[in-house]
């Protein structure tokens, strides 16, 4: 059992370090260097995928489980796996860089947007008064 834990912490250390290398860039405020995969994924919030967030809720749930050594036999390793690498596939997707230059692009594309029908319905105002 002791093995397995020890397996499952270094997993869980190699995700938290993608993680981390994820959200550095504009996030590096955030004093981040040391957390662990709860605080990170709590960290990242909803702009982490659905899928990360859903299989990080499993891992740290595991992890929990592996505490005691009546729930830690019945864990079953194929899973544990499968989802460490549904967890990694998800971050491989995910760009919070991209993510973030969208939502400025949408941000601006609306204001664009308004200002287009203002300047159409100030024109029609002043052809209609002539």
């Amino acid at each position: 059992m002791a093995d397995t834990l020890n397996s499952l912490d270094s997993r869980m250390g190699r995700s938290a370090r993608r993680l981390r290398r994820k959200l550095g860039g504009k996030r590096g405020h955030l004093h981040l260097r040391d957390a662990d995969l709860d605080r990170l994924t709590r960290r990242a919030g909803r702009d982490l995928p659905a899928p990360a967030r859903r299989e990080a809720k499993k891992i740290l749930a595991t992890r929990a489980q592996m505490q005691d050594p009546r729930l830690a036999a019945r864990m079953d390793p194929a899973r544990l796996t499968s989802s460490f690498r549904r967890f990694d596939a998800a971050l491989g997707q995910w760009n919070p860089a991209r993510q973030r230059r969208n939502m400025w692009l949408n941000a601006l594309a609306g204001y664009a947007f308004n200002l287009i029908v203002f300047g159409v319905l100030v024109w029609a105002f002043l052809q209609w008064q002539g």
